[in-house]
């Protein structure tokens, strides 16, 4: 072998090292990128939280321009946009996507990320694009979202996806469907156990949640505050070693775990590490939806926190109407009656738009602030507020206390509701956000009132007519606005500044509705 023929093989045996160290140092930056993605989305107990932060992640890992996730709708076969990322949502939202052709269809079919294709029937202009990856999400083997990245940006311009960029999607779709069934887990164990969300982000209950070879996979920290104990501690650990000391609640799970039955027990003495705890405990079995049994969920109720609980309710309701409830112990039983009442529904205009533009953090915090300036109000004029749903709130007036002037207080509400959103919109434009637009709907009638649930776990509601009614006008009425309907007017006085205007079709009436309206100027 000549000397320049030895030079050349030295230099290329250095060129395929060279080479194999950047692919080898390229193949541990996708790791540990894949890792910390990992480690942001299992932290996450929030759907839209999580499909929000999988996207801007695979997005930047991939070096993507734009994306979108679609997640099917629960009550249909479409897949909705839940998470987009530099596309017009409003654009998108028009299109219906399913799964009986195109590509998720085929993605429907294979359950593996792809690269689109002329042949998939993929609507390039409908998202501004020209290239395309689709990855699945699933949820027990079965398809219930999809990531769509588009545009891959490189130095040269944009360009397609190749074959590495597949793999990386469907390892990050694979933790995403992961993190989807963790939380749907935990949605599962809260509506098993008909817990009150709008009341457990004040009194909290001790939930352990064991699985099936009786190790315990979750506890929360209010569990872990009455057991005296550490997360690590407790968690992949048996349960029989953690309550080595109590004897009686090893028997009640076992009972449950032969039995297949909830156990509850009042007044039960838990013994941590320094005392002993009176407590309200339940044991109750959970099933998959093949109703196979699959664990036990533990609640414990720290009897000493009832002043607290009392204390809470009153955040909720009136101080007066919570006295008035807890002197009478009929008040709370479980059922209802048929009673007047008068229902208000108030919402914020375009939130969602809003939103979008606002990280969740300024979200969390103009809300708190929205919402505290307008249930001052509702408990001003005794109203029952009955539930905060996203950016709606619904109140009572007449229950579970009548008075003559409940549909006055009503009215009043509203218009004191406007009042206080003006002086609410002139510090928050000063803090450079946007105002607030609200509409709100009035209605009186008839209506079941009363507690609905379990002995240990009830909600004071209303149902019926009446209420649909109430929230069509809360729909109907644009930003300032508010609907009431007749029965409403007939009662109150001709002062309040209300105009007839021509009636309206609403959904679940065949003959359009008598409706005046208050319009406020700001």
């Amino acid at each position: 072998m000549s000397k320049s023929s030895s030079n050349r093989s030295v230099e290329d045996l250095e060129n395929k090292l060279l080479q194999k160290n950047k692919d080898l140092n390229e193949k541990y930056l996708e790791l540990e990128t894949l890792l910390d993605l990992t480690n942001t989305i299992n932290s996450l107990d929030d759907l839209e939280e999580l499909f929000y932060s999988v996207l801007t992640l695979s997005s930047s890992i991939l070096n993507s321009g734009k994306g979108i996730v679609l997640l099917k709708n629960d009550i249909s076969n479409i897949f909705d946009p839940v998470s987009v990322f530099n596309i017009d949502e409003l654009k998108v939202k028009k299109q219906i996507f399913n799964t009986r052709s195109g590509f998720l269809g085929k993605l429907n079919k294979e359950k593996k990320s792809f690269i689109i294709d002329d042949n998939d029937k993929f609507n390039h202009e409908l998202f501004d694009s020209s290239f395309c990856l689709i990855s699945p999400i699933l949820y027990n083997k079965k398809l219930v979202g999809a990531i769509i990245l588009f545009d891959k940006e490189t130095r040269e311009g944009l360009c397609d996806f190749d074959k590495n960029d597949v793999k990386l999607l469907d390892a990050i779709t694979m933790q995403t469907s992961i993190a989807y069934q963790n939380v749907k887990l935990l949605e599962s164990l809260k509506k098993s156990n008909k817990l009150n969300e709008n009341i457990m982000s004040s009194i909290t209950t001790g939930i352990i949640e064991v699985n099936l070879f009786g190790e315990i996979e979750f506890v929360n920290k209010e569990a872990l505050r009455l057991l005296k104990k550490e997360k690590d501690e407790v968690v992949g650990n048996h349960y029989m070693i953690i309550f080595e000391k109590n004897d009686q609640l090893i028997e009640l799970i076992q009972k449950v775990e032969s039995e297949q039955e909830r156990v509850f027990e009042n007044e039960f003495e838990l013994k941590s590490k320094t005392k002993k705890i009176s407590m309200n405990l339940s044991c109750s079995p959970v099933f998959d939806e093949k109703k196979i049994f699959s664990g036990i969920v533990i609640a414990l109720d720290d009897l000493s926190k009832i002043n607290k609980v009392k204390s809470t309710f009153k955040k909720y309701v009136s101080k007066n109407i919570v006295d008035k409830l807890l002197e009478n112990e009929d008040s709370l039983n479980l059922g209802g009656k048929e009673s007047d009442i008068t229902i208000l529904f108030s919402d914020i205009r375009g939130f969602t738009s809003m939103s979008e533009k606002l990280s969740p953090t300024d979200i969390v915090k103009l809300l708190n602030k929205y919402f505290k300036s307008m249930i001052d109000v509702v408990f001003r004029y005794n109203g029952t507020l009955d539930k905060i749903v996203g950016d709606e709130l619904m109140v009572l007036y007449g229950v579970p206390l009548k008075s003559d002037e409940d549909t006055n207080n009503a009215v009043n509400t509203a218009i004191k509701m406007f009042e206080a959103l003006d002086k609410f919109n002139e510090k928050i434009i000063k803090e450079g956000y946007k105002p607030f637009k609200i509409g709100i709907g009035i209605n009186k009638g008839k209506a079941v009132s009363g507690n609905i649930g379990s002995e240990q776990q009830m909600n004071y509601t209303v149902i019926g007519d009446t209420i649909n009614l109430g929230a069509r006008l809360c729909s109907h009425a644009k930003s300032g606005e508010i609907l009431i309907s007749s029965s409403v007017k007939d009662i109150i006085s001709d002062e309040y500044p209300f105009k007839n205007i021509p009636p309206i079709e609403v959904k679940g009436k065949s003959k359009p509705i008598e409706v005046w309206l208050y319009k406020h100027n700001a």
